[in-house]
C-alpha cells in the first residue's frame, strides 16, 4: 500500500478536519481530480487511484492550495485494497461521510473486436469497483446518514456501438445506485448518479484518436477538433461540459441542501439527454 499525507511529513489533527470527510476514487487526474478539487474547498478529502505517481502529484497540488487531503493508491476492483483505503481515511480524518466513485476505464472497440478480457476489465473497475467501495462505506457507516455519488455517463443511455462494454457497465452503475439508494434510505444514506456529457479528458482524447485511426472521424482533424465538432453537433447548449460543471453538481448532491434527493440519475450534459 502506497500512502502519503500531504504535505509530506505534516500531521493533521482531528481539529483541523472539516465538516465532512470524502473519499474520491479515480482522483489522480481528469474528472476525478476536478471533483476532488471542488470538494477539498470545504471538506477533508482522501484521494485514491491506481496510479500512485500521478495521485501523489494531484494531492500535492491540492495541499499547496491549503486543502486538507491525503492520498493512497487503491485498486477499486480489489476488496483488500478498498478496505485499506478506508482505514487510511479513518486514521487520518475520522469517519468517511461521503463517497464519490469516479474510477473508470473505457476503450473504443468494434463489437466484433471486443474480447472477454476487455469486457471483464471494464466491469471489474466500472461496476465491481463501485460495489466494493459502496459496500465498505455502508458497512462502516453502521446505519448512520451519509452520501454516495456514482459517476456514470450519458453513454449509459445512448447505445454507443464502439463502447458496448463501457455503455452497458455505466447502465449497470445507474441501476446499482438505485438499489443502494433504496437500501440506504431508511437510515438517511443517500445515493445518486451523475452522468457527465462531453468533457475533454484523456479518456475523450483517446477516443478521438481511435475514431480518426479507424476512419470514423476525418483524418485531417486533430482529436481536439473532433471533440469540438462532436460538441457542436450533439450538445444543444453548444459548449462542452467542464470539470467545474461536474464538481458543482457532485458537491451539491453530497451537501445537506440535497438532503431529500436520492436514487436520482442526473445528466450534466448541456441537454444531450432530456428526461
Amino acid at each position: 500500500m502506497d500512502f502519503y499525507l500531504e504535505p509530506k511529513g505534516a500531521a493533521v489533527s482531528r481539529s483541523q478536519v472539516k465538516n465532512k470527510v470524502a473519499l474520491v476514487t479515480g482522483a489522480a487526474g481528469g474528472l476525478g481530480f476536478g471533483i476532488a478539487s471542488r470538494l477539498a474547498e470545504q471538506d477533508a478529502v482522501l484521494l485514491t487511484d491506481i496510479n500512485a505517481k500521478l495521485l501523489g502529484e494531484a494531492a500535492s497540488k491540492l495541499a499547496a492550495n491549503g486543502a486538507t487531503v491525503a492520498h493512497v493508491a487503491c485498486d477499486v476492483s480489489d476488496r483488500k485494497s478498498v478496505q485499506a483505503a478506508f482505514a487510511v481515511a479513518e486514521d487520518q480524518f475520522g469517519e468517511v461521510t461521503a463517497l464519490v466513485n469516479v474510477a473508470g476505464v473505457a476503450t473504443h472497440n468494434s463489437f466484433g473486436d471486443l474480447t472477454e478480457e476487455m469486457w471483464d476489465r471494464t466491469y471489474a473497475v466500472n461496476v465491481k469497483g463501485i460495489f466494493l467501495t459502496s459496500q465498505e462505506f455502508i458497512k462502516r457507516r453502521r446505519g448512520r446518514p451519509g452520501a454516495i455519488v456514482n459517476i456514470a455517463s450519458i453513454g449509459a443511455r445512448m447505445g454507443l456501438d464502439t463502447l458496448v462494454d463501457y455503455g452497458s457497465s455505466k447502465a449497470a452503475v445507474i441501476e446499482l445506485s438505485h438499489s443502494l439508494a433504496r437500501i440506504g434510505a431508511p437510515s438517511g444514506l443517500r445515493v445518486n448518479t451523475v452522468m457527465p456529457g462531453l468533457i475533454w479528458t484523456d479518456l475523450w482524447k483517446g477516443g478521438a484518436e481511435w475514431l480518426i485511426a479507424n476512419g470514423l472521424a476525418p483524418a485531417d482533424l486533430t482529436p481536439e477538433e473532433v471533440f469540438a465538432k462532436t460538441v457542436e453537433q450533439s450538445v444543444p447548449m453548444k459548449r462542452p461540459q467542464t470539470l467545474a460543471d461536474l464538481g458543482e453538481m457532485v458537491a451539491f448532491l453530497l451537501s445537506d441542501k440535497a438532503g431529500n434527493v436520492t436514487g436520482q440519475s442526473i445528466a450534466v450534459d448541456g441537454g444531450v439527454l432530456m428526461t
